[in-house]
């Protein structure tokens, strides 16, 4: 049966624990959220005037969102109050903040629901588990509170759409909320700049404030405030200096980088530690080539070109492409891994386009770029699999569709495509694993089929677990703008 659009029924939380926050931990600014312990937190719906009826008898999707980084893997169990009935369990492995997960209801169980309302529970270990609560009844934020989730016109696109420029696609300021960002700044040519800039003002707004200070926690909780913790944590920059190229946290990030850099006056790696990654292709590097063109940097456009080519020698193996390389042991990890191949494609392909549009367009190690986007496609491309996306490792079909991965690969071809590095008949393949990715989207557009941040190691990237994730939407955006843009709105 096809329903009216979906829509979101907030819950009422009736009996939040008494608990403090683990030493250490901090929430993000301006949110609020509760526990979930051995007790039951108990939450429930009025249906009073609310337009629920209408929508009855319907299935539904019981949803909530992680408020503060989870390092443990638990069955949240969902249970109708009254009875004991358990409705099912909320599989939460190695969750970060906002991120939301859901339990699909049937149309009998929504109706108990409403009725009786839900009690969740969860047995305690060393990581506790806290959710956004209902958040003041925010209708800009609700899907991260507790709620009910009733329709599907199936038009998922079309609220995809409405999702990604929305704060429903906030993440953890770093490498997952530039994903976003760079997705919702590609969208200006397709939506419309006035519309864009201010969803963009809306997510830097909730990490910048009015006097450019930097106001964030780290992927474990951390308060991590006016710094950045790892290079993966720069990736931001690359659409802060596209809208704000004179914001004070672009110098702030290039001093960090120099501080991160092996040498990069001559030439060395920016990285974390000893380890090479492929994401420091798109996290510092394509930065590096965004803040090189705007402010007429030509070392910064040099070292933006060596970022990607000294990756290219550490971890570019045939048709693999390693996520690491650690210098001192010699060794690699995460062979083929799809958001690998997604760093180091879309790291290059976006380097290259801010280069290609610059003075710099010429500079030695461009041409080598060009020459190694060509041959990687290649590779990519002889691991798709038959419906158009990629498996979780490329040269593991046995590991499942990961669709994050494969947004990210995707869109990189797309805009390679779009700006003549490639043929238009890479733009065709490009737009079929869109139209498959669409098919991955909740009714209210958010991106399912994602696998969950490897803080698991491998064990959980290659046993099939998967997610919602905003990140994966930004991938996807990425893709989307570069098949359906023509250039002319962002204006």
């Amino acid at each position: 049966m096809s329903l009216e659009s979906p829509d979101y029924y907030p819950a009422r939380i009736i009996n939040a624990p008494d608990r403090l926050l683990p030493e250490g931990k901090r929430l993000p600014h301006g949110w609020s959220a509760v526990p979930v312990v051995n007790e039951p937190l108990q939450l429930e719906w009025s249906e009073a005037g609310s337009g629920i009826a209408r929508k009855l008898p319907a299935p539904s999707r019981f949803r909530i969102t992680v408020a503060l980084d989870y390092r443990d893997a638990r069955l949240i169990e969902v249970f109708l109050p009254e009875t004991g009935l358990v409705l099912g369990h909320i599989d939460i492995r190695y969750a970060y903040v906002f991120q939301p997960f859901e339990l699909a209801l049937t149309a009998d169980q929504t109706e108990a629901v409403l009725r009786q309302g839900i009690g969740i529970r969860v047995d305690e270990g060393e990581w506790p588990l806290w959710i956004f609560d209902a958040l003041e009844g925010d209708i800009s934020r609700q899907l991260y509170a507790p709620h009910l989730l009733i329709g599907d016109d199936q038009q998922p696109m079309k609220h995809y759409l409405d999702s990604v420029a929305s704060l429903s696609s906030l993440q953890p300021f770093g490498w997952l909320e530039g994903c976003v960002l760079d997705g919702i700044y590609a969208m200006r040519n397709v939506l419309g700049a006035q519309r864009i800039d201010q969803v963009i003002e809306a997510h830097l707004g909730q990490f910048l404030d009015s006097e450019g200070n930097l106001h964030y926690e780290d992927l474990h909780g951390r308060k991590a405030d006016g710094s950045f913790t790892t290079i993966e944590a720069t990736l931001p920059l690359a659409v802060i200096v596209k809208v704000w190229p004179n914001h004070r946290i672009v110098t702030e990030a290039l001093e960090f980088w120099s501080s991160r850099g092996t040498d990069t006056a001559a030439g060395g790696l920016v990285i974390d530690g000893d380890a090479v990654t492929a994401e420091g292709a798109y996290t510092v590097a394509y930065p590096l080539a965004a803040i090189a063109s705007r402010l007429n940097r030509q070392d910064l456009a040099e070292q933006a070109i060596q970022q990607l080519l000294l990756r290219r020698d550490c971890l570019a193996d045939g048709n693999h492409i390693y996520l690491r390389y650690f210098q001192q042991s010699q060794t690699h990890t995460f062979r083929s891994w799809s958001r690998a191949f997604a760093w180091y494609m879309l790291g290059m392909t976006q380097t290259w386009i801010e280069l290609k549009s610059s003075r710099y367009a010429s500079l030695p190690g461009v041409s080598e770029i060009v020459e190694e986007l060509r041959r990687v496609t290649q590779a990519a491309l002889s691991w798709r699999q038959p419906q158009g996306l990629w498996t979780c490792f490329l040269d593991e079909p046995e590991t499942g569709i990961e669709t994050s991965g494969s947004a990210g690969i995707a869109a990189a071809i797309a805009l390679c495509a779009k700006y003549g590095l490639l043929p238009q008949a890479y733009a065709v393949a490009a737009a079929e694993s869109l139209s498959v990715l669409a098919t991955y989207l909740t009714p209210d557009g958010i991106l399912s089929g994602v696998a969950q941040h490897n803080a698991g190691g491998l064990e959980l990237q290659r046993g099939g677990y998967r997610v919602l994730s905003q990140m994966g939407m930004g991938l996807m955006a990425q893709l989307y703008a570069a098949v359906h843009s023509d250039g002319s709105r962002g204006q």
